[in-house]
């Protein structure tokens, strides 16, 4: 059972009482249909529906009860919706064997429904539900939790006990997460009569158990959907330790000042490891020019390394920014969320573009693709560079009117260095890993600095470089093109999608096959003057720096801050 194919029947009766048990409690339905016997009347339109979660045992079915079907459902959505299949009467209330409540309470639940109503509730260890508050579009919602809410109007309930009236009624969707399968099925059964969702004191309502969190990407997906809807508090959030596998975080209210949308206080989320095994990572050079380029701009930087992806004090953290290489990174929403993928954009679920504030790729191919199918902007941001390290400059060295590579093997084939290997080309290969791969007459350096990296890239007479194939076909283009290009020098790729739109300029070429790369490796072959190289590096400089793309990551901030009015 999951939703239903057409509405359930409208009945010309007073009440229809749905009781949902996990299967494991069947022995608690009995005192929940007496309950609802001295409320309602003997004749009164009760129906038990069993579910399982997680994974519960299953009790037997008591023949003398009014069980909807003899077998148990998967989760509480779905018996929500059995619950109902046969028809509804003027009001609808469900209740879980979870809950203990009198029939004072019970009638007091279901009288002059409106609207969907949840009981007020307190747990077994004496924690007050309100209902569900969205404080942070986007995030999972709070459940209110203080003893003297100031009102009753909340985004959706929070506890399966819960009514409405008739013409509210919509199925339940269908997701592990008992806490959002009631959210999402009252909130829509509130939009669905233009009303809001309520919570009302009833007296003594008591949740013997609460379930845990469960969150899978329909979960997070349900979460996202709400990133437009206005938050039902304006102010600052701290958020809990995410909940695997999607990371999704709880969220509570605080008091924290609002800083200034001038300076804000940024978190650069990369995927290298700490210390010095991660030192030597692309996306730790890639980071500390993004932060540098921020700084510049007046922002507060701090870079992240996957250990840091979560923090104690991240509540501080105006903005969150997801640098997306080889690890996934759980949204802050105490912050506002921007992704940013690099590389590997076939490891990115569409989940995941929906759980951020704004996300953006490298791959303008991959953007409007990505874009069209997760139903969220994903906006064109290429790689970059850093013209303070990589501009022209005097030719000096081992590598001045060589072909060189800079970069290591991956552990995996790279055909256009192979390919240069076996046209004989004069070939200087730094980086680790080539002992076995290129003769030792052609390996260089195992590691470069950034300096002596311009420097190779502004001496060399050709520079190879290469992509992987998820990238090359979504159109992403390596930083290293630029800092080639920025340095004054001339590149060899391989093909990439759309790159002569992107970069129409004659410092670059792209070899299609071994015959095109050895016309191109040539020393013969007529590259542009110098005058022309330094043209392309102002041009590149200017308009693909760190600055540039800085400059367009912080108006996305600063615009979705207003939105969210954080």
């Amino acid at each position: 059972m999951a939703g239903w194919d057409t509405p359930p029947p409208l009945l010309d009766v007073p009440v229809t009482v749905v009781l949902t048990t996990r299967s494991d409690r069947h022995a608690e339905v009995p005192r929940l249909i007496a309950v609802a016997r001295h409320a309602f009347g003997a004749e009164v339109d009760v129906r038990a529906v069993s579910y399982v979660a997680d994974a519960s045992p299953r009790d037997p079915f008591a023949p003398d009860l009014p069980w909807v079907r003899r077998d148990p459902l998967d989760g509480i959505g779905s018996a929500i919706n059995a619950g109902v299949l046969a028809g509804v009467g003027r009001t609808l209330v469900v209740v879980d064997t979870s809950v203990e409540l009198d029939a004072s309470a019970l009638v007091a639940l279901g009288h002059d429904v409106g609207r969907p109503t949840q009981a007020r509730v307190r747990t077994a260890d004496g924690v007050w539900r309100n209902g569900a508050r969205l404080l942070r579009p986007g995030a999972l919602p709070w459940s209110d939790d203080r003893s003297a809410p100031n009102d009753d109007i909340v985004f959706g309930a929070d506890q399966p006990v819960v009514s409405m009236p008739q013409a509210a009624l919509v199925a339940a969707p269908c997701l592990p997460d008992e806490r959002t399968t009631v959210t999402a099925w009252t909130a829509l059964a509130a939009a669905t009569t233009s009303t809001a969702v309520r919570t009302r004191d009833v007296g003594a309502v008591r949740r013997t158990v609460e379930p845990g969190r469960t969150v899978d990407a329909s979960v997070a997906d349900v979460v996202a959907s709400w990133r437009d809807r206005t938050p039902d508090r304006d102010g600052a959030v701290v958020a809990g330790p995410p909940l695997p596998p999607w990371g999704l975080r709880p969220v509570t209210p605080t008091e924290r000042i609002r800083s200034d949308d001038e300076h804000l206080t940024w978190a650069v989320k990369i995927a290298a490891p700490a210390g010095p095994e991660g030192d030597g990572w692309g996306d730790v050079h890639f980071a500390a020019e993004l932060a540098g380029a921020l700084e510049r701009l007046g922002q507060r930087v701090r870079i992240d390394r996957r250990d840091a992806h979560v923090r104690d004090d991240d509540g501080d953290d105006d903005v969150t920014l997801a640098v997306r290489g080889l690890d996934r990174v759980p949204p802050n929403p105490a912050s506002v969320n921007l992704l940013w993928v690099i590389s590997h954009p076939d490891d990115v679920a569409d989940t995941e573009l929906r759980a951020f504030d704004r996300a953006f790729a490298a791959g303008p191919a991959w953007a409007a693709d990505a874009s069209a199918r997760a139903g969220v902007r994903v906006d064109p941001l290429l790689q970059a560079t850093d013209p303070t390290v990589f501009h022209p400059g005097a030719a000096a060295g081992p590598d001045v009117g060589r072909a060189v590579f800079v970069g290591s093997t991956r552990g995996a084939a790279r055909p256009v260095v192979a390919d240069a290997v076996a046209l004989g080309a004069d070939l200087r290969v730094h980086g680790p890993g080539w002992e076995d791969v290129v003769p030792s007459s052609m390996r260089g350096a195992a590691s470069l600095d950034r300096s002596e990296v311009a420097g190779a890239y502004a001496g060399a007479r050709v520079v190879l470089n290469d992509h992987w194939p998820d990238m090359a076909a979504g159109g992403f283009v390596s930083n290293r093109v630029f800092d080639v290009l920025a340095s004054g020098g001339v590149v060899v790729t391989d093909p990439v999608a759309g790159l002569a739109d992107l970069l129409d300029v004659p410092t670059l070429a792209v070899a299609h096959s071994r015959e095109e790369l050895a016309v191109l490796l040539d020393p013969a072959y007529p590259w542009p003057s110098a005058a022309v190289r330094a043209e392309v590096a102002a041009r590149v400089a200017a308009e693909h720096s760190f600055d540039a793309r800085a400059r367009v990551l912080l108006d996305a901030a600063r615009a979705e801050r207003a939105r969210l009015r954080r």
